[in-house]
């Protein structure tokens, strides 16, 4: 007994030391890195410098900024200091009014910061191309510690895998080694997470360029993940923040410039819910047939057909509009100013009950199997949005899923009447165009299969 009792201590004695061992190297525990990770050094991530930016690409350094910040910390023991740090945010805003630093700049950052080590970026899109450029500086020598080069297209910076592929290479040059399970973890893409961060990005990018209506459209995406969620909430929350002062004069041009606001939010909101609103889905596996051989042609039949239904993320844009106004109406120091707000009347056509409604007129063609088009139809589908009794801006619906606005929405079928002469073995309909009626204007709608609708749901964690 006491020499089995031995060999069991002996036995764990040694377990201990190897666990010891597998733990301090990082192979265990949920470990990811090898070593101590970088244990004891504070790195500061500021914005990379984004060359000549335009609004369609002015979000990209905060998408790198968080997803390499996020990734550093997650994959290293670095204190990484991300654009939500006091310091950091006061050392860009003295240190350069238009984000482009020195190496002078990038000590003092470090200085101000306290952080040993401060990663320094450029991006730069050149046809097309964006030029990826980062390094690591130490902030006591200035000396160079890791660096990296690489050129991609604009699919490879939206998902994620530039930035990754930064941070993995930054990592390496630090001298952080990852596992090899913390290596797949890093470079695989989490498409839900990356996308809220994308759209966190665009939203507060459009916010700062004053678009309220795209900022909110963008914020609503960023919803989705627990990382985005409370910055993307306390953002919207800003835009209907706006309290006046006490004075006439500080009075009366808080009144001007909160007319000018809502003047301007409404216009926008109405031409965002004209392109963004709906989503069409088509659906013409089914051909049914009718000979009339006095009129010496054929009906032809397509079910299920086509529908129409709102995109759930536009709706939050339209709700959280109308439900600020109908607060902010209410409040006596806006009675200056509220009723003089110029608000359009939504949808396209006369409203029904309390509802705006908005009608499409959609163009099918049936072309033949040598590509003629042989006959057209046209359907009509229709949708509203409900807003409370007396119009006092409060949204009288609440908010679906996505998919409950599928079920609840019909599909309407599709009848071509084609010449007998003109029919084929092989015949394909196709829509078009799709117009909102009474509009010429061309929009890019939202048109898919319904296979395509599933895998666009799926993405959408909503």
């Amino acid at each position: 007994m006491v020499k089995n009792g031995l060999n069991f201590m002996l036995f764990n004695k040694t377990a201990f030391v190897c666990v010891f061992f597998l733990y301090h190297q990082g192979f265990v525990f949920g470990q990811v890195f090898l070593g101590d990770g970088g244990r004891g050094i504070v790195i500061a991530v500021p914005s990379p410098v984004m060359q000549n930016p335009s609004p369609a690409n002015n979000w990209i350094p905060q998408l790198f900024q968080d997803i390499i910040t996020g990734d550093m910390a997650r994959f290293s023991a670095m204190t990484v200091l991300d654009r939500r740090n006091e310091a950091l945010t006061l050392a860009e805003q003295q240190l350069s009014a238009n984000g482009n630093y020195s190496d002078e700049n990038y000590i003092r950052m470090g200085n101000m910061t306290n952080s040993r080590y401060i990663v320094a970026g450029t991006i730069n899109n050149i046809s097309g191309r964006y030029h990826v450029n980062f390094r690591v500086n130490n902030t006591e020598t200035n000396e160079i510690r890791a660096s990296f080069n690489r050129q991609y297209g604009f699919d490879q910076i939206e998902n994620g895998h530039a930035a990754k592929e930064v941070t993995f290479e930054l990592l390496k040059g630090l001298g952080i080694a990852l596992t090899a399970e913390g290596e797949r973890q890093l470079l695989a893409l989490q498409n839900t997470e990356v996308r809220s961060t994308v759209q966190l990005a665009r939203g507060m990018a459009a916010a700062r360029d004053d678009n309220i209506v795209d900022a909110l459209s963008f914020l609503s995406g960023a919803l989705n993940s627990d990382a985005t969620r409370e910055e993307a909430n306390r953002n919207i929350q800003s835009f209907f923040g706006d309290i006046p002062t006490g004075s006439i004069r500080e009075r009366a041009n808080y009144a001007i410039t909160q007319k000018a606001k809502w003047d301007k939010i409404f216009a926008d909101v109405e031409i965002f819910l004209r392109g963004n609103l709906p989503v069409f889905i088509y659906d013409f596996s089914t051909v049914e047939d009718s000979i009339n051989v006095r009129e010496n042609r054929v009906t032809l039949t397509i079910r299920p057909g086509v529908k129409v239904i709102p995109n759930r993320a536009a709706l939050f844009v339209y709700k959280t509009i109308w439900d600020n106004w109908s607060r902010i109406k209410t409040m006596p120091e806006n009675g200056d100013w509220v009723n003089n707000v110029s608000i359009p009347r939504f949808g396209n056509v006369p409203p029904s009950g309390f509802s705006s409604v908005y009608r499409y007129n959609i163009t099918i063609g049936l072309y033949d199997e040598y590509g003629d088009r042989i006959a057209n139809s046209n359907v009509l589908p229709s949708m509203s949005i409900g807003i409370s009794p007396y119009y006092d801006g409060r949204f009288s619906e609440e908010i679906q899923s996505q998919q409950r606005y599928y079920a609840d929405s019909d599909f309407r079928e599709i009848s071509f009447y084609v010449p007998l002469d003109r029919i084929t073995d092989t015949m394909t309909p196709r829509i078009e165009r799709v117009l909102l009626e009474g509009s010429d204007i061309s929009y890019q709608f939202m048109i898919m299969t319904v296979t395509e609708w599933q895998e666009w749901l799926a993405g959408q964690g909503r």
